[in-house]
């Protein structure tokens, strides 16, 4: 088969009726090439899975599958060849008739790739109906076992109570995997827009069969499909500009989610299109003989909304009321203004403005219903004018005018145009704007992975940030930028770039003078909570000192904006939150009056961690600083410890009291490692450095002897080394630094410098900057407010990381000086 002609291919007996029809839909915008390498994959697929009928699992032959999908790809995507012939052998590759590699032999790699990565699909959404048996299985068989008085306990309407109040679980069970399946579909079209056509050509397929009435398919997946359908595949189809099947799946998922609904709005429709089709007629003779009369050759149509765009237009007059007798009650047809649509297709855009005013010297305009997309085109590629006038008898209605070009876009999408034939420099003005927005799904999609989104996060952040309503806002360089309804000058800041969101003070709105002319502009500062408003131009002001705050998180809308706040805010702002979240904790637990934070030992800082599943205590405190845990449930912890120890504690303070030993602090923090120093000249001792005076290298040291900890390592200066009496002057013992393995050191030090807005931000971002560890930070200011000490208590890893640090901290602005604290600390 591999060696033989096209030619002789075509010599070959008489193909199906579904494939002459795929044919003569791919003639209109395929060359003769295009279409003999569509026949090429039908030949390879009707040689595999030509005789192999329909079964069980798969009620529709291979073969009629793909031709009825790869027929939708044809006649309302406009796919191109790769497209056709990856959609005419996926269901040979998937029923595993056909190999990957011999796809890739005979029609290339592209081919193969959509292939692929349709199978990897494919298997997620087995594994999401295969979750959904299960449940249901599992459910049957609880019933089953229970009794038969369980059995005959129905409902009114003889159905099984129990399985009923169990659907939800099922449901459940199948959005199990939706998550991950929408996910990996992202990840697909980002890299070839061909595997979700072809993903979105499967689904109108299947919503097509389920609508049938001889349908005799499970229920609960025909109402996890059209919700699937009308929250994530139809609006994906609109992002892409592919508006025939956004529409019908929009009317499908309708029809099973809402068959009551979906059944008056049809037949209130039918009832509406019956009364208006004279006039109709009226307008379009109308507006064909004036069209000629300019001598602009035009094509003239009018059509009635499709249901589902209907029924949301009454949900929305009747503000989002869902009680469907209530809306049937209120419900007043002349006030859809758009009810009726026509349309306009010409041949130049400069058609499209000359018809545009001779309508409008017809006709009287509503004031704010003129659209201008071909200047300012959306996201997904569309271009037209709108416009709503009072039209034959004062009737308001929309008229749309487009060429032919931008109608073809408008209908079948933007993904024609992308692959390997419209890109680069030359590529036009609608595979621009889709491989924009292929782009910023990949950084939307990279940020969310940073911010380790689960999958139900992503799907989720997908409805709200790129399936909701839209505005059009743009940049002063005219750039236009699509975001969600109710979008802020943070969400718009950050679509621009990351580090204009963090530095984002402000936003000036540039609008006319509001007199009318038109000829001057001006602009007003808004704050960043302000709500943009559609077809505004935002500047945004930006402040070296600005920067993230958790107030920001309330101001923002968009999902990748909250993002990235987030992540600047747990990079730069951790140090701080320890900070505040210790001393907040140390404030909870002088108002109980219980303990106080310095009794908080380190076995009862992991079993906390332990307890509330954290990596550690500092992540704890973090969280508390950060309002993301409040300190009375770290508290109650700590309160469960110490009840569950108390009699441990309180014997080993009778024998410290017994001792009449002076206490040394002689405990290290969590993450410091035990010292490998030599004592006496001996190496391998338990020995630990001391927490009240910080030794480093190169300090003198002197060891001393603890009952049961081991040798505590103090600086000689240090104070409590001094306060020993001459009894205890036998526990001192000598050490040295030889022999010190790889350890990280606290450093205690003291920042001077002038005080300003900004300063402890600036000290903690230095620091992290610098590969050292911020344990625990507090400042005093002066009475005058201009000078502020810091200390500090840095983890760092040998004295030269120290050096540099400093020398970095004395380039802050302000710091007039930073030195290490070698004062003795109680």
């Amino acid at each position: 088969m591999i060696d033989r002609s096209v030619e002789q291919q075509f010599a070959e007996p008489p193909y199906p009726v579904a494939m002459m029809q795929l044919l003569s839909l791919v003639r209109h915008y395929m060359t003769p090439a295009e279409v003999d390498y569509v026949v090429k994959a039908f030949q390879l697929t009707r040689e595999t899975c030509q005789d192999v009928p329909g079964n069980p699992t798969r009620p529709i032959a291979p073969l009629d599958h793909a031709l009825a999908v790869t027929t939708i790809m044809a006649q309302m995507m406009h796919v191109d060849s790769i497209g056709i012939a990856a959609g005419l052998v996926y269901e040979a590759v998937d029923a595993e008739l056909l190999l990957i590699e011999q796809v890739e032999y005979v029609l290339g790699a592209a081919t193969a790739r959509i292939a692929e990565s349709m199978l990897r699909l494919n298997i997620l959404e087995r594994k999401k109906q295969n979750a959904a048996t299960g449940a249901i299985l599992a459910i049957q068989n609880t019933q089953l076992s229970s009794s038969k008085k369980a059995y005959n306990e129905r409902d009114d309407d003889g159905t099984l109570s129990a399985l009923e109040s169990k659907k939800p679980r099922v449901r459940e069970a199948m959005r199990r995997q939706q998550a991950e399946t929408v996910r990996k579909m992202f990840v697909a079209m980002a890299d070839d827009p061909r595997v979700v056509l072809l993903k979105l050509a499967y689904r109108l397929h299947a919503m097509r069969l389920m609508c049938q009435q001889d349908y005799h398919g499970d229920p609960q997946e025909m109402l996890t499909m059209a919700e699937e359908s009308r929250e994530i595949y139809a609006p994906l189809a609109g992002r892409l500009g592919m508006s025939l099947v956004e529409s019908e799946l929009q009317d499908l998922a309708f029809q099973i989610l809402e068959p009551d609904r979906y059944i008056w709005v049809r037949n209130t429709l039918d009832v509406e299109t019956k009364q208006w089709r004279s006039y109709v007629e009226r307008v379009c003779d109308r507006l064909r003989s004036e069209m000629a009369s300019l001598g602009v050759t035009a094509e003239i149509s009018g059509r009635v909304k499709h249901p589902y765009s209907f029924y949301k237009k009454i949900v929305r007059i009747g503000e989002d009321d869902t009680d469907f007798e209530r809306l049937k009650a209120v419900f007043d047809i002349s006030q859809i203004h758009d009810l009726l649509a026509f349309r306009i297709l010409v041949d130049t855009t400069t058609d499209c403005y000359v018809a545009l005013g001779h309508v409008h010297s017809l006709w009287r305009p509503k004031e704010g219903r003129i659209k201008d997309f071909i200047a300012n085109p959306k996201p997904n590629g569309y271009s037209a004018l709108h416009t709503t006038v009072f039209c034959l008898d004062d009737q308001l209605v929309e008229i749309q005018i487009r060429t032919h070009e931008m109608h073809e876009t408008a209908e079948y999408g933007v993904a024609m145009h992308w692959h390997y034939k419209d890109v680069g420099d030359t590529a036009s003005a609608s595979a621009k704007e889709l491989l924009t927005w292929l782009r910023q799904l990949t950084e939307w999609q990279q940020d969310l992975r940073i911010a380790n989104a689960s999958d139900t996060e992503f799907v989720e952040a997908v409805k709200d940030d790129y399936f909701q309503e839209q505005i059009f806002v743009l940049t002063p360089k005219g750039e236009v930028k699509d975001l969600p309804v109710g979008s802020t000058p943070l969400d718009f800041a950050y679509r621009i770039h990351s580090k204009i969101g963090d530095h984002c003070s402000g936003a000036r709105i540039i609008s006319s003078d509001g007199d009318g002319s038109g000829d001057r502009l001006v602009s007003r500062m808004v704050p960043l909570n302000y709500e943009l408003k559609n077809g505004e131009i935002v500047d945004i002001v930006t402040s070296r000192s600005a920067h993230p705050t958790r107030d920001w998180l309330n101001s923002a809308r968009t999902t990748a904006a909250r993002n990235k706040i987030r992540r600047y805010l747990k990079i730069n702002e951790r140090p701080i939150n320890i900070q505040i979240g210790q001393e907040r904790l140390e404030r909870e637990l002088k108002a109980l009056g219980t303990r106080d934070a310095s009794s908080i030992s380190e076995d009862a800082e992991n079993w906390v961690c332990s307890s509330l599943n954290a990596d550690s205590f500092d992540d704890l405190l973090a969280a508390i600083g950060a309002d993301d845990l409040r300190p009375r449930a770290v508290i109650v912890k700590l309160q469960e410890y110490w009840q569950r120890d108390h009699r441990e504690k309180d014997k080993d303070k009778d024998a410290r009291e017994a001792e009449g030993n002076i206490s040394l602090p002689a405990a290290t923090p969590s993450k410091q490692a035990v010292a490998q120093l030599e004592v006496a000249g001996v190496s391998g001792l338990l020995t630990r450095l001391a927490n009240c005076c910080y030794p480093l290298p190169d300090d003198n040291i002197v060891g001393f002897i603890s009952r049961g900890k081991g040798v505590i390592v103090h600086r000689s200066d240090c104070r409590n080394v001094a306060r020993l009496g001459e009894k205890d002057r036998e526990r001192l013992i000598h050490v040295n630094w030889a022999g010190m393995g790889p350890l990280r050191y606290n450093a205690p030090v003291v920042i001077t410098a002038n005080d300003r807005t900004g300063l402890i931000r600036d000290v903690a971002t230095v620091v992290s900057d610098a590969g050292a560890n911020l344990m625990s930070i507090n400042s005093n200011v002066s009475t005058n407010h201009q000078t502020v000490v810091i200390m500090a208590t840095l983890e760092i890893d040998d004295l030269d990381q120290l050096h540099r640090l400093f020398s970095k901290l004395e380039r802050i602005k302000g710091v007039t000086h930073v030195a290490r604290d070698l004062g003795q600390r109680k």
